[in-house]
């Protein structure tokens, strides 16, 4: 294993929070400042996994999954953005992979476009992209445990979901569950992502080859961003798809202006308390 890993969290810059000798003045307007950020950047972040939680729910719906649908939904979506918020450069450059290969097959060649053509060859060539550059090797190695705490907090969080709908009068509303998920997930997240490293570390998962694990982590972000990028378009291009896809896509379209604002809503509020509570930033790891 590289230099980097000779101890716990090699070159992470700790969280301080407001100095201690910072003047009362001024440091309430910097704490609020603070708040606010975190809560832009987190109401993003909860944008982004709202169509893709929706993306991922109507197709385990469309499987008929029953209950299950939350948990593997909400577990998906988590991991998917535990790796996009956690892996930087290399979700900046396999998202765009991913969004670019499958628009353009969806214009290039759209009888050929179907959802798992266009996941397959987009999760190929962002592995390639994965394989050819080199990354950041802390951030790189550090990308499993994170992988494995968006999962596992995703799926507790659609567990509970999934058990409260049923006392529930009425189904919950698509604007409820993602403010919800987002939220609820993102703290959590938050909060025990350094142990799921420190785990990770313990296991083994960081002794593979960085360019191993770049490649496969790029091959899932590409992956992701063509088959969001195709349930989004194809109905608009007017694409006929086979067995459940279209008709998950056309769900994922109707849902979408309240998923986003649930998303929103939810993830803004997670970053808020984070910051109040002055948990350390996930970039830190």
């Amino acid at each position: 294993m590289s230099s980097e890993g000779s101890s716990e969290f090699a070159h992470a810059r700790p969280y301080k929070g407001l100095n201690a000798n910072t003047a009362p003045e001024s440091a309430a307007p910097r704490r609020l400042s603070l708040v606010f950020v975190r809560g832009i950047i987190w109401s993003l972040i909860g944008m982004i996994y709202a169509p893709l939680f929706i993306g991922l729910l109507s197709l385990a719906r469309g499987a008929e999954l029953g209950s299950v649908s939350y948990v593997l939904a909400a577990a998906l979506a988590g991991g998917a953005g535990a790796i996009l918020y956690g892996a930087r450069e290399l979700a900046l450059i396999s998202t765009g992979v991913g969004a670019v290969s499958g628009l353009g097959l969806l214009i290039l060649a759209p009888a050929q476009a179907s959802l798992t053509n266009t996941v397959v060859i987009a999760a190929l060539l962002a592995a390639v992209v994965g394989v050819t550059l080199s990354f950041p090797r802390r951030c790189t190695r550090h990308v499993p445990g994170k992988l494995v705490a968006g999962v596992v907090t995703g799926a507790f969080v659609g567990a509970v979901l999934a058990i409260a709908e049923p006392w529930h009068a009425h189904a919950f509303s698509t604007f409820a569950a993602l403010a919800f998920l987002t939220s609820a997930n993102g703290i959590l997240y938050a909060g025990s992502v350094r142990g799921w490293i420190q785990l990770s570390r313990r296991i083994g998962m960081e002794s593979h080859p960085c360019e191993l694990i770049e490649g496969v982590t790029m091959a899932i972000l590409g992956a992701i961003a063509a088959g969001s990028v195709w349930m989004v378009v194809s109905p608009l291009l007017g694409l006929e798809a086979a067995g459940f896809w279209q008709l998950a896509s056309l769900t994922m379209h109707d849902e979408i202006p309240s998923a986003f604002l649930g998303g929103l809503l939810g993830g803004g509020l997670a970053g808020m308390l984070l910051e109040l509570f002055r948990f350390p930033w996930v970039h830190d790891v």
